[in-house]
């Protein structure tokens, strides 16, 4: 029985023991992302078209890096790049041809210019998103950021900035972006990519 077939059959058998199992596990699964989140996630819309236009912006590759990786393993699909980091202050798991670091982003001292960041579904997170967006540009000659797109403020509690829309990303970022997308998941997406 797997662990999400399990947490299923206790809500349906045993709904007190449910309620008292969610914060712990909640906690366990903040400390240690694993494959379902990936696994709920890799058909999104907005990873195949963030691949799409890594592929357009950096058709050579080289080094690329995913500030605030979380549980994602988009860095796996963008396999040209030689060099690729994953980046989050929450524990990583390992992903084969990735290098995983484990620090907080603006005090993160990269070895290297990378050619690209990426930066997918983060800034509404932040209470400054404009001191970290700024960080962004100076990592690589190309950046691409992903934020939900209009979404109503409450829609998701940890979001402090929704609604974000194109305009507040300008505020943030104080750039204009060579390409900009908005993808429709079960909730729009907002992605732009900015060129140095």
């Amino acid at each position: 029985m797997t662990p999400l077939s399990l947490a299923r059959w206790l809500a349906q058998n045993s709904p007190l023991f449910d309620r008292l199992a969610r914060p712990p596990w909640r906690m366990y699964r903040r400390l240690v992302p694993g494959d379902d989140y990936w696994r709920r996630r890799q058909h999104f819309n907005y990873y195949a078209e963030v691949v799409r236009l890594a592929r357009h912006h950096v058709p050579a590759g080289g080094s690329a890096i995913d500030v605030g990786a979380g549980g994602t393993r988009v860095l796996q699909e963008l396999a040209w790049f030689e060099h690729r980091v994953a980046l989050d202050r929450n524990p990583i798991r390992r992903q084969r041809g990735v290098t995983t670091v484990r620090a907080d982003f603006l005090a993160y001292e990269p070895q290297v210019e990378f050619d690209l960041v990426l930066c997918l579904q983060v800034l509404e997170h932040l209470d400054e998103p404009a001191r970290f967006a700024a960080r962004l540009f100076t990592l690589a000659t190309t950046v691409i950021i992903s934020v939900p797109y209009k979404w109503p403020r409450g829609l998701y509690p940890p979001h402090t900035q929704d609604p974000v829309d194109e305009a507040k990303l300008a505020e943030w970022t104080r750039r204009e972006p060579a390409e900009t997308a908005i993808v429709a998941d079960y909730r729009d997406r907002l992605i732009a990519v900015y060129r140095r």
